[in-house]
């Protein structure tokens, strides 16, 4: 209900001793923006979460949500508070992103595990696609370089950041790609899956006569990490009316034409960001707790690169 509906908050009240779990799991198998943690037992330092309030200039992240399949329906982006209103409507200078190149890739000696990063990006052959990518690869990597983050208000306890979608079995989202779309209209929508803990909750479909697109996405093994599925127009238009609520969002790509949105607007097309908190005051047991979640965005790491010896120099 919480995913086809998508409400802005959920407040969840039970004895301490089993409203961890409780919120826990509805916290991974959601994605709204606001979640509150309050107790049934210890009313005095953990009171009830009776509101579904947020306090954005305490790092409490709020905002709106469409259902995430209807998003493009109602809205161009999801709107966030705090962030820079004239954001929602900015888009790069062409010539700067071409100007980008795998040198700019916030890499260091040593980042092994993320070398398919280093091979993929550069095999897009659009200048201004590829200088996006690294922009957006960059920003993925500053913002899970610590996920989630803590925030400061006095009276209650929150941790925020980006999220990965509803952590639910066989839930995921499907990119489609038609005989026509290529590499270069692929990656920049594939790549926050692809170089995070999500991938394992994306699927893309593939027009079985795009050659090329296939071809590029054996060359990098996509095909082996994500879960590929090969089917002409009619055929996924029909599993998609047939078991279109199997999935979270479903996402048809489009050649990009000059117009790139600034990448933390982009990211929000596909991913829940937000927060969730505790209505107890400095509440250390909550954060330990609630950071240890596998629904915070992270980088993924090739375990197997990460054993060879460094490609850099």
């Amino acid at each position: 209900w919480l995913n086809t509906n998508q409400p802005i908050s959920l407040a969840v009240n039970a004895p301490r001793s089993q409203v961890f779990d409780i919120a826990k799991s509805l916290f991974e198998k959601s994605a709204l923006v606001v979640y509150t943690v309050g107790s049934t037992d210890r009313e005095k330092e953990a009171p009830p979460a009776l509101t579904c309030q947020a306090r954005p200039q305490e790092a409490e992240v709020f905002g709106e949500f469409p259902p995430r399949k209807d998003l493009r329906v109602f809205t161009k982006y999801p709107v966030i508070v705090p962030s820079s209103t004239p954001s929602y409507d900015t888009t790069y200078d062409k010539n700067y992103l071409e100007s980008l190149s795998v040198l700019d890739l916030n890499l260091h000696p040593g980042d092994n595990g993320l070398r398919y990063i280093q091979m993929l990006i550069p095999d897009i052959d659009n200048a201004a696609t590829c200088g996006f990518c690294i922009e957006l690869f960059n920003y993925i990597l500053d913002v899970t370089s610590h996920n989630p983050k803590r925030g400061f208000g006095t009276s209650r306890t929150a941790i925020w950041g980006i999220q990965r979608p509803p952590i639910l079995h066989d839930i995921r989202t499907v990119i489609r790609c038609n005989d026509k779309n290529a590499f270069n209209d692929l990656v920049p929508t594939l790549l926050p899956f692809y170089a995070t803990n999500a991938r394992e909750q994306v699927e893309l479909s593939v027009h079985p006569e795009n050659d090329n697109l296939l071809e590029k996405l054996q060359d990098h093994n996509i095909d082996s990490a994500v879960k590929c599925v090969l089917e002409d127009d009619s055929s996924f238009e029909e599993r998609m009316i047939a078991n279109g609520d199997n999935y979270y969002n479903i996402v048809e790509v489009e050649e990009y034409k000059d117009n790139y949105p600034l990448v933390g607007q982009f990211l929000s097309l596909y991913f829940p960001l937000g927060h969730i908190k505790s209505t107890m005051s400095d509440d250390n047991e909550f954060i330990e707790f609630f950071e240890k979640s596998d629904k915070w965005l992270q980088i993924h790491q090739d375990e197997e690169e990460m054993k060879k010896t460094s490609f850099w120099g």
